[in-house]
């Protein structure tokens, strides 16, 4: 095991709670923790990253992951259960190893929130999720609580599944003063509205939703280019030597997806394969090549930023500050189009804001596990489509000592008075 240390402020004094999120990336390839410490409670939580540290999964264990698309066959059950299993022992050696960087003994730990990729389901009548969190194994391996399967109980509720971290990524980022934007820079663009912390109950106006594909459409068309050599465009630089083909892009949106009505949202972002068949069809008959197909890829992905903005967004909302994250940032092309393309709206990188990209997700996550121990529902309709706000996870307990002190939590917890129907 690989690990990289990232600290990015030293723990505070006494009298303040500490949680840890793990997130797993999309391909299980990845373990990012961090170590949060909070004041204040429910929607009055503020709270600051005090470390963070990588762990890269062995290839043999990344392997036993059945397929992107997140569906197991029958005869892979057991290797999703050592999967589940070898996971569990990583990130166990990943929460011990951020304590003892942080030297903050394993008692002043709340919870271990956990986030994976998992195993996706979307029938006509029920939709599931299958997490890859061994939550016995890690909380017996680490003595800690551990809080995971968050989106299981949204879409028990009717919902996506998520995005379910947009509320903690509103505690995150929050402004008394002026409402925001994330614009998530992925494998698909993703768009986070965090209102003014003012008023009642700002976080209900929280909106978020994929925009459409990302950096995976681009990837794709780098390796096409250069016959799998290179797995993306370093900087935009390959997209530059190409043209912008108005005729593609305006192909491009007119697909269905951006018609889809808000909240629209899928566990495996947007597969950039829709995009690519009907393009390269049109790229042999008009003699495209294929840095034209990519230097139009990139414009077409700043377009639909763009129309979004300017068309699909509630009448009440206004775009006039972005933060930016994600890969997509270090897009030197992708990146001045934005700018160009959007001349009055404040652009910022969400590094300015003491948060490295690759820790806003598990940071998150640990808010997801304290949300869960304060019993603030995270899931609102206009967010994950549910048709209740539930609060979301599933607590394993861990030690005898851990799991006491998590009940001593719960019980100075005061749920916020909801309406009738929320509570049904």
């Amino acid at each position: 095991m690989v690990l990289h240390l990232r600290t990015e402020n030293p723990h505070a004094g006494q009298g303040r709670r500490r949680a840890m999120g793990l997130l797993v990336s999309s391909n299980c390839g990845r373990i990012t923790g961090v170590l949060v410490e909070s004041a204040g409670r429910g929607t009055s939580l503020r709270a600051e990253v005090a470390g963070s540290l990588e762990a890269i999964v062995p290839a043999e264990t990344s392997a036993l992951f059945p397929s992107p698309s997140g569906e197991p066959a029958a005869d892979s059950l057991g290797r999703i259960t050592m999967l589940r299993s070898q996971l569990a022992e990583i990130q166990a050696a990943l929460a011990a190893e951020l304590l003892a960087e942080a030297r903050l003994p394993p008692t002043q730990l709340l919870a271990i929130g956990v986030h994976d990729p998992g195993f996706w389901t979307h029938g006509k009548v029920h939709a599931g999720y299958l997490g890859l969190c061994d939550a016995a194994r890690l909380a017996e391996l680490t003595g800690q609580n551990v809080i995971d399967a968050f989106p299981a109980r949204d879409l028990a509720a009717s919902g996506l599944g998520g995005p379910i971290t947009a509320l903690a990524e509103w505690f995150v980022l929050r402004d008394r003063r002026q409402e925001r934007w994330l614009l998530d820079l992925g494998r698909t663009i993703h768009m986070t509205y965090l209102p003014a912390d003012v008023g009642s109950q700002p976080a209900s106006r929280i909106v978020a939703f994929d925009v459409g594909p990302g950096l995976w459409l681009l990837d794709l068309l780098t390796q096409k280019l250069t016959a799998g050599e290179q797995s993306f465009d370093p900087g935009g630089r390959l997209a530059v030597q190409g043209r912008r083909i108005a005729e593609l892009i305006d192909f491009w949106l007119q697909d269905p997806y951006f018609r889809t009505p808000l909240p629209r949202w899928h566990p495996h972002g947007v597969r950039p394969e829709r995009f690519l068949s009907g393009a390269l069809r049109l790229a042999v008959d008009r003699g495209w090549s294929v840095r034209d197909l990519l230097c139009s890829a990139t414009h077409f992905l700043v377009e639909s930023i763009a129309q979004t903005i300017a068309q699909r967004l509630p009448d009440d909302l206004r775009v006039r500050e972005l933060i930016l994250t994600g890969g997509g940032q270090q897009n030197g092309m992708l990146l001045g189009e934005i700018v160009s393309r959007l001349p009055e709206v404040s652009i910022r990188r969400v590094e300015e804001f003491g948060l490295a990209s690759e820790v806003l997700g598990p940071a998150s996550v640990a808010l997801m596990a304290l949300l869960h121990v304060d019993q603030v529902p995270a899931n609102h309709p206009a967010v994950t489509g549910a048709e209740t706000c539930r609060v979301l996870g599933r607590l394993t307990p861990g030690s005898p000592q851990s799991w006491q002190r998590l009940m001593e939590e719960f019980t100075t917890a005061r749920p916020e008075v909801r309406p009738l129907r929320s509570a049904i």
